[in-house]
C-alpha cells in the first residue's frame, strides 16, 4: 500500500532537513532525523535509530564527496578513525537493543551541550595534544571508537564526536575535520545500519522516500559549508551542537518522566 501524500511529504521533509544538516556540519544528520522520525513520523525509538543510520549512509556519502571535490580530504585522518569507528558502531548497535535508549540519549545530549559550549566560548584554545605518528593514530582510533559507539547506539552518525575530537584534541582545521567526519560516518553508519537490520529495526519504506530527499540536500549542505570561513563554520557548528544537546537532553528527560509515570513501565526501556 502506498503511503499517504502527507506521510510522503513528512518523510521528504525529514530527508531534506537531515541531509542538509549532515552536509553543512559533518555530523551525519541523525540528531535532526531521529526526533522527526519519532515525533512526526511516529516511529519507535529503535526503529528510528536504525532507519536514520541507513539514510545517513547516503546523505554523508553525498556530502563527503562534495567536500572532497571542493576542499580535498584528510585521508590520513579518515584511515585512522574509520577502522575503530566500525568496531564501535557494531558494538553500539548491539548494545542499544538491551539498554535504555532514552537514558543514553539523555547522557549524550548533556555531553554534546558541554562540547558545543566549549567550542563556542573558547574557539581558539590550543588543541589538547601535539600528536604525530603512532600517538596521533592511537588518539584518532579512540575518537573513532567513541564516535562509532554513539553512532550505532543512537543513530546519529557519530560526527558530534568525530568533528570536535579532531578540532579540540588534534587541532584539525574545521573544514578538514567535517570532510573527514562525513567520510568516516559512511562506514560507521553502514555498520550500525547492518547490525540494526539484523534486529528488524529499519523501516525500508521510509528509507526509500527519505534517502531520495537527503542526498541532494547533503550535497547542498556541504557546498554551503565550503563557502564559509573556517572560524564562521566552527561557530556555526558550535551553535548547532548546543541546540542539538538541549533538544536531545530535554526530549529524553521528558520521555523518561512519561515512562516513569506509565503503569508497569520500566524507566528508559522502550515497549516492544
Amino acid at each position: 500500500m502506498a503511503p499517504a501524500r502527507a506521510s510522503v511529504s513528512a518523510m521528504a521533509g525529514t530527508g531534506l532537513a537531515g541531509g542538509f544538516f549532515s552536509g553543512l556540519t559533518g555530523v551525519g544528520g541523525g540528531a535532526v532525523m531521529v526526533p522527526l522520525m519519532t515525533g512526526v513520523l511516529r516511529m519507535r525509538q529503535h526503529a528510528a535509530h536504525g532507519t536514520s543510520l541507513v539514510i545517513i549512509v547516503f546523505a554523508a556519502a553525498a556530502g563527503g564527496l562534495t567536500s572532497v571535490l571542493r576542499e580535498g580530504a584528510a585521508w590520513t585522518l579518515v584511515a585512522t578513525l574509520l577502522p575503530a569507528s566500525l568496531v564501535g558502531a557494531y558494538a553500539g548497535a548491539r548494545l542499544v537493543q538491551h539498554l535504555p535508549a532514552m537514558r543514553l540519549r539523555q547522557v549524550f545530549g548533556a555531553f554534546v551541550l558541554v562540547v558545543g559550549a566549549r567550542l563556542l566560548l573558547f574557539a581558539h584554545v590550543s588543541p589538547l595534544f601535539d600528536a604525530h605518528g603512532a600517538e596521533e593514530a592511537l588518539i584518532g582510533s579512540l575518537i573513532g571508537l567513541t564516535g562509532g559507539l554513539i553512532s550505532g547506539a543512537l543513530g546519529v552518525g557519530g560526527g558530534a564526536i568525530f568533528v570536535p575530537g579532531m578540532v579540540l584534541v588534534l587541532g584539525t582545521d574545521q573544514h578538514q575535520a567535517q570532510g573527514a567526519s562525513l567520510l568516516v560516518i559512511v562506514g560507521a553508519a553502514a555498520m550500525g545500519a547492518w547490525t540494526h537490520s539484523r534486529h528488524g529495526s529499519i523501516d525500508a519504506g521510509a528509507v526509500r522516500v527519505i534517502a531520495f530527499a537527503a542526498v541532494p540536500a547533503g550535497i547542498a549542505g556541504a557546498y554551503v559549508a565550503s563557502l564559509l570561513d573556517g572560524d564562521v563554520l566552527q561557530r556555526l557548528f558550535a551553535v548547532v551542537l548546543v541546540a542539538v544537546g538541549v533538544q536531545m537532553l530535554a526530549s529524553a528527560t521528558l520521555n523518561l518522566r512519561r515512562e516513569r509515570s506509565a503503569p508497569g513501565a520500566v524507566p528508559g526501556i522502550e515497549p516492544v
